[in-house]
């Protein structure tokens, strides 16, 4: 799509082609005066409404930009959250198996035989609970890999947009 702006200038360019070359003069030209008077004000009549539409237009992709971003925080922000939440649950929980590894174990020390199998017990409990630990973190640590992937697509989105608007804006 061919703005005012863009016409008015073909419109100076098709003046310069009806323009008369002065002969021995290299570059002179006579051109009619009432025409290019009148394609200069139609063009200062057309700079400010083109240059407007330009300040819309950064306007439009400096907030889509800003928008992004807030919600880009706010995806990461929760992210960490809920990460913070799953790792405390998951030591609290390896915490309570190790205590509860240690009362069975305590329980059973009077006798040499019935330790040894307490021994065990509370090994196979804290290797247990440390597998579970890991299997929580591993959990969480998906977990924020997933929020964080979400944050890069939307991002990308918001790139695609912009880029899109840039694309608009080469056309007119």
């Amino acid at each position: 799509m061919i703005s005012e702006f863009d016409k008015r200038l073909a419109d100076l360019e098709d003046l310069l082609e009806d323009s008369w070359n002065l002969p021995l003069a290299n570059n002179k030209f006579i051109i009619n005066g009432d025409k290019l008077r009148g394609i200069i004000e139609s063009l200062r009549q057309q700079l400010p409404s083109e240059l407007k539409k330009a300040n819309e237009i950064i306007e439009t992709r400096d907030k889509t930009l800003a928008r992004a971003r807030e919600e880009a925080e706010i995806m990461t922000e929760r992210a960490k959250k809920n990460a913070e939440i799953l790792l405390t649950k998951a030591k609290k929980s390896a915490d309570e198996i190790v205590q509860k590894a240690q009362a069975e174990a305590e329980i059973l020390v009077d006798e040499t035989e019935i330790m040894a199998i307490a021994n065990e017990k509370a090994q196979a409990i804290v290797d247990q609970a440390k597998q579970d630990a890991i299997k929580m973190r591993n959990v969480a640590v998906q977990y924020v890999d997933g929020i964080l992937s979400d944050t890069e697509k939307s991002l990308g989105t918001a790139l695609s947009a912009i880029d899109q608007v840039k694309k608009s804006v080469g056309k007119e």
